[in-house]
């Protein structure tokens, strides 16, 4: 027995060590990044009144701690609201899905556009049809369901497969199958994505807020920008950075208590996206694809109509505001002025697609080569990794403003944003896919004297294909409304330009197509990539 008790007291010597180097770098990252602020604001941004010093934040914070607490309970109670709806429906269709592959095809296209319009400009639209904090919740609701709804379809269908043969075998149902083994499997990736809910639920509101409402923390960060009060809204995006990182951390340390088993393997939640399975080759086989693509998404076309058309209906919706399929079709297609119409909505969207891509592979290129570092030096994960997520934090609604002072109001300022999108989901699906090889593969690599150079390129990187085409599934179509954002409110150009310019002007048509439009161009960029990533995975032999 005393080996096994010395193993032990090593092992826990060894934990207890890790998690001190851990705290070691994280508080090495913290301090680098407060030492890059303090020189940015003293050397770079000097008496440009862009980027106060963080002890001048800090006594920002503290000057205005009343003011705080009075807006952070507003925006705490939508975003708490919107991240529980909004995830308990994406849970509801993960489980649809996974009882029905009918079911998926035909709704997939819906949940996808669900995560593809751009709130930005759907949020005036809801502040009008909707009363109260409703729109705030439903912003937040809208910004959680469709992360979720892949973290859960993927753990769904991670079950061990021998464990599902094996109710089966013994006369169990589905449900049986359901309860008794996919769900546990499926909570290492929910909690995977509840992690990421959480912040992207509070910035959800703060949008709501931002658009239009009467109190929370958008409200006073738009008065605070008006009044040109710039250390009131470094204050105010810090607080609500330091929330979202608070909310993104405690989730992580309910999933470590809830599956004790997920953290003791080391196991990487689940990335594959719904829907993202390939089939045999073949033309038999390639052209039933084909046939079965084009007519689910025809059945998908015609059930977001029903869905577009029965929301205006039901509620009873005014249509001066609510524009129907109808009213878009009739202003892009066959009404007077139709041809005009297109041309303003095509000119913008080349604009907004040229920052999206921009942003992209600037936002992609940054992500890999940070998740190489990471993985290939446990001190930089340590360091990098919670300043990564600091900055996720920070709502790029209240900074856009800022990053367009710093940088002009030109192409730079978009590419940064959309980057920013880009960035922290490519980060932590490249990270994981980097990690995911086998511990056979690795040894054999060392066995052979592989240099870390040589195990990176030849079995890391292949390995972490799937994990890139997955995040460039949420990425690419983010990228773009990162965009649209920018657009919205700094730089004058773009469909989000576009939008903003109709909603002021009340050419409600205008701002409905653009809606729609950005919305379907966002879908066929998260479908254009399937298209790719099964060729690529084949070529590589990871799938």
């Amino acid at each position: 027995m005393a080996p096994a008790g010395l193993a032990g007291t090593a092992q826990g010597r060894a934990d207890g060590q890790g998690r001190a180097h851990g705290w070691l770098g994280s508080a090495a990252g913290a301090a680098g990044l407060l030492l890059a602020w303090e020189a940015l604001a003293a050397y770079v941004f000097a008496g440009r009144h862009i980027m106060p010093t963080p002890v001048g934040v800090l006594g920002g914070l503290w000057h205005d701690r009343s003011l705080l607490w009075q807006n952070a309970g507003v925006t705490l109670s939508e975003a708490a609201q919107g991240w529980l709806w909004g995830n308990l429906a994406a849970v509801v269709v993960a489980l649809v899905f996974t009882a029905s592959r009918v079911a998926e095809a035909a709704l997939l296209r819906l949940a996808i556009a669900s995560y593809c319009m751009p709130i930005i400009a759907i949020a005036p639209i809801l502040n009008i049809v909707l009363n109260g904090d409703q729109p705030k919740v439903v912003l937040a609701a809208l910004s959680v369901f469709f992360t979720t709804l892949v973290g859960m379809t993927a753990g769904l269908r991670s079950a061990d497969p021998t464990a599902l043969d094996m109710v089966h075998a013994y006369g169990g149902s589905a449900w049986a199958a359901l309860t008794k083994v996919r769900l546990r499997s499926s909570l290492p990736s929910l909690f995977a994505a509840l992690q990421v809910a959480a912040p992207a639920a509070l910035l959800g509101a703060i949008i709501g807020e931002y658009l239009g409402g009467n109190s929370g923390i958008g409200v006073a960060m738009i008065n605070a920008e008006q009044s040109l009060e710039v250390t009131r809204v470094w204050a105010l995006a810090l607080f609500a950075a330091a929330v979202a990182g608070a909310g993104y951390s405690l989730t992580g340390r309910v999933a470590r208590w809830a599956t004790p088993w997920a953290v003791a393997a080391g196991s990487q939640p689940g990335t594959a996206s719904p829907g993202s399975g390939t089939s045999g080759p073949g033309f038999g086989g390639l052209a039933w694809r084909a046939l079965r693509s084009v007519s689910l998404l025809a059945l998908s076309l015609a059930a977001a109509v029903v869905v577009w058309a029965g929301f205006i209906k039901v509620l009873g919706l005014n249509p001066y505001f609510a524009k129907g399929p109808v009213d878009v079709w009739d202003f892009v297609a066959q009404g007077p002025g139709a041809g005009a119409n297109r041309s303003q909505l095509w000119a913008a969207l080349a604009t907004t697609l040229r920052d999206a891509s921009l942003g992209y592979l600037a936002g992609t290129v940054l992500a890999v080569g940070a998740a190489m570092a990471v993985v290939s030096w446990r001190a930089v994960e340590s360091t990098f990794m919670p300043v990564a997520l600091v900055l996720r934090s920070v709502p790029l609604v209240a900074m856009t403003p800022l990053i367009t002072l710093a940088l002009g109001r030109g192409l730079l300022s978009v590419t940064a944003i959309a980057g920013i999108v880009t960035f922290f989901p490519t980060l932590v699906n490249v990270v994981g896919g980097l990690r995911s090889p086998a511990a056979g593969p690795l040894l054999v690599m060392r066995a052979y004297g592989a240099s870390s150079w040589a195990t990176l390129w030849k079995l890391r990187v292949p390995s972490a294909l799937p994990s890139l085409f997955s995040s460039a599934r949420i990425a690419a179509p983010g990228a773009m409304l990162g965009a649209v954002l920018a657009e919205w409110l700094s730089t004058g150009q773009g469909l989000g330009y576009l939008m903003l310019e109709a909603g002021t002007g009340s050419e409600f048509a205008l701002l409905w197509s653009g809606v729609v439009l950005t919305t379907v161009v966002s879908a066929a960029v998260y479908a254009a990539v399937g298209l790719v990533e099964a060729p690529v995975l084949r070529r590589f032999g990871t799938t």
